[in-house]
């Protein structure tokens, strides 16, 4: 591949467009990535985004030159703001096939749809033509805030969810080996109701609709959704998540802590107990209404505190993985 110029690259080259999140830890540490992406493609189908704000006209230049897969190399933070802008910019039956490339620092998502090369390597093999070791059709989650605002991704939390990513990035070391120290932490305070504990599974007043039907809960503790498997560091609490293209996983919970973290071993495995605390649904659509505002995450960027949420997903996409 190395050997390969420009005059002798086969057509299909030219459909292929990668957008690359300058911004995103393993981009940062492997500077040389961008610039053996963009050796392999014609110029201008390589565009790296440094601002969010980027990201809408970097979609629009890849889609005006006929781009038909596109390759995102980032983080689970880039997966949900460039998948957003994509459903805003590129008309459905036009959308590309999807390449998530791991240039993150955790890069659950990329993973969980089984993305384990480094990003030039995934893009050697997709410009050397071979056929896709994996396909599959997802819908992305879209979540409506009572405020208006609107966001899609992959992977969706608040309650333990949210207080878990806010003292993961208050820590001193990102990464695997960073988010593994904080489930420790919880979970040893977990198994004896301590007080880290009791502060991140504190309960908030909820009701919550799933497919128009009312669930008999007038509290949570944990509440999570997603259209893949993983939730992060080997957990994977989303069996249900490529049963169907137009549903989305939808998992809940009002257990105390100590209860909670018993179920980890089950939820890591992918496996839902028959004595299970938490409630799973394969969904179309979820309502939540708040008591008091309550933050939300998608693919791990956390939002503003809303009364109201409704969760609901997109024409699926499709990924794939050279």
């Amino acid at each position: 591949m190395r050997a390969q110029t420009r005059a002798t690259r086969t057509r299909g080259v030219t459909e292929i467009g990668a957008l690359i999140n300058r911004q995103a830890g393993g981009v940062r540490r492997n500077p040389a990535w961008t610039h053996r992406m963009q050796a392999m493609l014609p110029p201008g189908q390589v565009v790296v985004t440094s601002a969010a704000e980027e990201v809408v006209p970097a979609l629009e230049r890849l889609r005006t030159i006929g781009v038909e897969t596109l390759m995102v190399c980032g983080g689970d933070g880039t997966v949900g703001k460039t998948l957003t802008a994509l459903l805003e910019c590129w008309p459905e039956a036009l959308r590309p096939r999807i390449v998530l490339a791991p240039g993150g620092t955790v890069n659950t998502i990329a993973k969980s749809l089984g993305a384990n090369a480094d990003p030039v390597k995934l893009l050697e093999r997709l410009v050397s033509g071979g056929p896709m070791r994996i396909e599959t059709e997802r819908p992305l989650l879209r979540a409506r805030s009572a405020e208006g605002l609107v966001r899609a991704g992959m992977i969706f939390v608040n309650g333990v969810g949210v207080r878990f990513l806010r003292m993961y990035y208050e820590g001193a070391r990102p990464g695997a080996l960073g988010a593994a120290r904080v489930v420790a932490r919880v979970v040893s305070s977990g198994l004896v109701s301590g007080r880290l504990a009791r502060e991140m599974f504190s309960p908030a007043a909820v009701r919550i609709r799933v497919d128009d039907q009312a669930l008999d809960y007038d509290h949570f503790t944990a509440m999570a959704a997603g259209t893949v498997r993983h939730i992060g560091i080997g957990f994977q609490p989303f069996s249900m998540a490529d049963r169907d293209p137009h549903r989305f996983h939808f998992a809940f919970s009002d257990a105390p802590s100590t209860r909670l973290v018993r179920e980890l071993p089950a939820l890591r495995r992918g496996r839902i107990r028959d004595d299970s605390c938490v409630e799973h649904h394969c969904a179309k659509r979820v309502t939540m209404e708040f008591d008091a505002p309550e933050p939300w995450s998608f693919d791990a960027d956390v939002y503003a505190p809303t009364c109201e949420l409704t969760l609901d997903t997109t024409a699926p996409l499709r990924f794939c993985v050279p």
